[in-house]
């Protein structure tokens, strides 16, 4: 099984440009209302990076932390 620490920059860039344009385009949650201006194509690499390595951390923190 892959670890958190296994996850380059560039993939955890990949999964965060994803998980937003899901959030923006999908809107799964009903919440792209709140975000109106919020563009997927704007958000840098090293944002992405940085929100898609914390979703990451987060979900398998939940699953095999407790």
């Amino acid at each position: 099984m892959a670890r958190i620490d296994d996850l380059t920059n560039e993939k955890a860039a990949e999964f965060g440009h994803a998980f937003i344009r899901w959030l923006t385009d999908e809107d799964p949650a009903a919440v792209a209302h709140f975000f109106a201006d919020l563009d997927p194509h704007a958000i840098k690499d090293d944002e992405a990076a940085e929100l898609g390595r914390s979703v990451l951390e987060d979900l398998l923190a939940e699953r095999y932390i407790h």
